[in-house]
């Protein structure tokens, strides 16, 4: 995905809400988020070239979630990206321990940005910008280093920021999260939240809010290449529940 903002600890009503946008070429094989198969604790969308995930979350409250960083000379990698994502969610190792091994093994992966949240703590691991342990707030993340001042990561930050104190925050967040851009092709990366196009483009939308209770709603929205809505997935379920 090309676009994640994470409000953790600091909504009125949730514990921590997620707004995501994955972004890539519409004739990349991918199922839908669902539960995974022979992993049945495991909610997600699947990458059916590589391997792995974009944005998942676990029965357990592990949720990881990939962008890729805008790298002008790409090399090819060893592993994929979303196995980042799978390993961290459908394991049971500490951030700590995840991220030492990550840093270990960081240059067999594309460059990639991912943000790994356990129920206690978020961080930010990247193979292009130093880790950091996130403090509750808001954060915005593309397709640069964390804190980088593109123009899509402050308008995504102050747009989820304004919806913090709304009781159900999903439909509102699927508005910010469509917003698009008219501007020539750089800059509207930089600053479209939805990006259209017939061979590269938005896939889809995810957001997920977790309640104080650990009450989970995941919904996703799938998109095809005329950036049409094709599909939703909307499931519920508790942490630490079956």
């Amino acid at each position: 995905m090309c676009l994640a903002v994470v409000a953790w600890d600091v909504a009125a009503r949730y514990r921590f809400v997620l707004a995501a946008n994955r972004d890539e070429r519409h004739d990349r094989p991918a199922a839908q988020a669902a539960w995974w198969p022979g992993r049945s604790d495991v909610l997600g969308g699947r990458d059916l070239a590589a391997g792995g995930s974009w944005l998942a979350i676990s029965r357990r409250g592990r949720l990881a979630a990939v962008t890729n960083f805008r790298d002008l000379e790409p090399r090819p990698a060893a592993r994929s990206r979303g196995a980042l994502v799978a390993d961290f969610v459908a394991g049971s190792t500490s951030i700590d321990e995840f991220e030492a091994a990550t840093a270990r093994d960081e240059h067999e992966y594309g460059p990639f940005n991912l943000l790994l949240f356990d129920g206690r703590e978020l961080r930010y691991l990247s193979n292009r910008a130093p880790p950091a342990k996130l403090a509750p707030g808001v954060h915005a993340l593309s397709n640069a280093a964390l804190g980088a001042d593109w123009p899509k990561m402050r308008t995504a930050r102050t747009g989820v920021e304004a919806l913090l104190s709304s009781a159900s925050p999903s439909e509102e967040l699927f508005d910010l999260l469509a917003r698009r851009n008219e501007a020539a092709d750089e800059q509207r990366y930089r600053s479209a939240h939805f990006i259209e196009g017939p061979v590269y483009g938005t896939r889809s939308s995810t957001v997920i809010t977790i309640d104080a209770a650990g009450n989970v709603a995941f919904t996703e929205r799938s998109f095809d290449s005329a950036a049409r809505l094709t599909a939703e997935v909307r499931e519920t379920f508790r942490i630490g529940g079956g």
